[in-house]
Parts: structure tokens; sequence; C-alpha cells
């Protein structure tokens, strides 16, 4: 069984071949020629075959090593790429992290991403502030706050200088009280049109209409319909809560309505109302530890999830 190369004998070998000299090695890593000349030998030993051309002036690189030399770069870099992802992640990282998300997002935050988020970086705190779309928004790229460190968003930023991971496709569904699916009854989307919708302010394309498209699953059909109604609102949850006392349809995922009961789906089940949901920050290497950490896990989490 071979032994295994070391690292720092590897790291001497290619200083070596930077300079063709073992007295200028001896001075570059702090070692004598003769030490030099150990590790030299150790790699060689290992190998079974000759790297160095000891007879040459300056010194040089056999035909083998020569062929080995690209191999022997690559494993540093892995190696040492390995080491830096395991310190950073030794260094736990403690202070604040400021997410920002329409409302709509947070009890999915709350229940799927925080606790493991917790679990993973216990000395963290992060503040979770609601940003709320608008129609604009989907348009022309929603709006990054300056005290913002992430932000979860259903559309892209405008400002091109930030980085938007698509990280979800969300599917979203009608939904009614099963009383009002009785005195409002539909069999394809295009009926819904003529029935009263509880709206959200970010969908609406003017006072009192929300524009939907709904998308075949099968056959990647695509039919705009435009639903009206006589309440809009910038927060979902208070939308859902009308749902619920039968004042009309509503369009939201299953991700907000774990917990809720008196409503269902009505929307037929090959139809559904999709968006992409975005994970927006800024360049990393501006970004401090604790933000590229959590950053990182919450991608992760969000990408894996379902």
């Amino acid at each position: 069984m071979m032994k295994q190369l070391k690292i720092r004998d590897l790291k001497i070998l290619l200083d070596l071949v930077e300079t063709k000299s073992f007295s200028l090695s001896a001075k570059n890593v702090g070692l004598t020629q003769a030490s030099i000349s150990k590790s030299i030998a150790a790699v060689e030993e290992t190998l079974g075959i000759k790297i160095i051309d000891r007879e040459s002036r300056p010194v040089r690189l056999t035909a083998f090593g020569e062929t080995l030399l690209p191999n022997i770069r690559k494993y540093i870099i892995e190696n040492d790429e390995l080491f830096e992802l395991v310190d950073h992640y030794k260094k736990a990282p403690s202070g604040e992290v400021n997410i920002f998300s329409p409302s709509g997002m947070q009890a999915y935050l709350a229940e799927n991403i925080l606790p493991p988020l917790f679990q993973r970086f216990p000395d963290l705190n992060v503040t979770i502030t609601t940003s709320n779309h608008y129609n604009a928004d989907y348009f022309k790229g929603v709006s990054f706050n300056n005290s913002c460190d992430m932000l979860i968003s259903y559309s892209p930023p405008h400002n091109q200088n930030l980085i938007a991971r698509k990280v979800k496709r969300i599917r979203m569904d009608v939904f009614a009280t099963p009383a009002f699916f009785e005195h409002h009854p539909f069999t394809t989307p295009e009926e819904l049109s003529r029935h009263p919708f509880i709206l959200l302010s970010s969908m609406a394309n003017n006072s009192y209409e929300n524009a939907l498209e709904f998308t075949h699953e099968k056959t990647a059909e695509v039919k705009s319909v435009n639903v009206t109604g006589k309440l809009k609102f910038d927060n979902i949850y208070t939308a859902i809560n009308c749902c619920r006392n039968g004042m009309g349809y509503i369009v939201t995922s299953h991700l907000l309505l774990k917990d809720t009961s008196g409503i269902m789906s009505v929307l037929p089940p090959e139809w559904g109302v999709f968006i992409d949901c975005y994970v927006i920050y800024r360049n990393r290497k501006n970004l401090p530890l604790r933000v590229q950490l959590s950053l990182d896990y919450i991608i992760e989490l969000m990408t894996k999830e379902k």
C-alpha cells in the first residue's frame, strides 16, 4: 500500500520547480538545503520514481516530473480548498443577519428554514422584515434595501449588480370555502373572471383586478385570466382570513396554509399558477462571514425543499 504524499513536501517541490535552485528554495521556505532535498526524496520514494534531475544545473524536472506536475498542482489546490471549507464552517458565525421577504413567505421561512438555520448556527441573530411586492416590481425588478443582507423575492432585482439565485418554483392554487365554491362554481380557469376574488396588491394591474396566468402541468398551455373583486390586500394572511369568511376566491400556495382550516383548493389539479422564488444578495466578497454562511445554507435548504 502506497504511503500518503505530504502536502508540505509537494509544496516544497513546487517551489523548487519555480526557483530551479535548492539554495533559493531553502531560503524561500526557511529550511536547510538538506531538508529540501529530504522532502523531494520523500515524494520520490512514495511514488517510486524520480521527479527531479539532480545532476542538471539549474535543477529541472525529469520527463515523468513534467507529466506529473499539473496533477500535483491540482492536488494541492483541492487540498487547500477542502481545508478552507472546513475552517470556514468551524468559525461559528455570530451577529445579526437581516432577511427581507414578502409576508407570504414568512410562514414558510418560520416552518422550514429558520429552525435548521439556528440549529446549524446557534449564535446567529436574525431579523425578518416584511418587504411586499407591487405590480411594478414584476416588470422593473424589486428594490434592495440598504439594511438588507438578503432578499427573498418573487422577482429579480432591478439593480443588475446584485446576484439573484432562483431557488424554487412555487405552485399556487385557487382556494375558497366549500360553501363559497358551491355558490360560485367553475370548471375552467376562464370562468373565474365571473366570480369575486380577494385580490393581492402585488398582482394588480389596476385598482381592483388581478392578472393570473394558469399553466397546464401536462401540456404547458397557458391561459391568462383577469379576475376582479372588492377587497385588496398587501398582506396575504389578512386575505386568507377573509377567504375563510367566505368573501371570495384567493390565489395562494399550500406552503402558507399548513395550519389553516375552513378553505380548500378548488382549482382543477391539472392547472396551477406558478411563480419563481429568488434569493437576492450583494457580491459575496462584500458580505460578512455570518451572512455568507447563512446565505449558503438558506439557499441549500430552499433548493432542496419541494
